[in-house]
């Protein structure tokens, strides 16, 4: 059975905001894949954490290096006119396989 985790967060230079969440200043796709291996999880969907600016950039080369085991919950902000014209192309870039908003609907302690 394949096993997917549909929510991950990873970042660089930054400590989470949120307490809920491993306060560690980088958390990258190399721990991930070794907490992944570990647990005997397959895959998993990067949704990049608004507390760091260049998360987005980092789940996208996260999943062009790891595209069998990464992909990425695209993030835009909803209250930007702008954002409006992401949504058509949004699915087209590598890795993609979704979006959401800026804001983590939900929390979790991964220890």
């Amino acid at each position: 059975m394949l096993v997917v985790d549909a929510q991950i967060h990873i970042w660089r230079n930054n400590k989470p905001t949120n307490p809920n969440h491993r306060q560690v200043i980088d958390f990258t796709a190399a721990d991930v894949l070794k907490e992944m291996d570990e647990g005997g999880v397959d895959a998993a969907v990067i949704h990049p954490p608004g507390w760091d600016p260049d998360s987005n950039a980092l789940a996208v080369e996260a999943a062009r290096q790891h595209p069998n085991r990464l992909a990425i919950l695209g993030n835009f902000p909803l209250d930007k006119p702008e954002s409006r014209t992401l949504v058509d192309g949004l699915k087209s870039r590598p890795g993609m396989k979704g979006f959401g908003s800026r804001s983590c609907s939900r929390t979790r302690r991964r220890g």
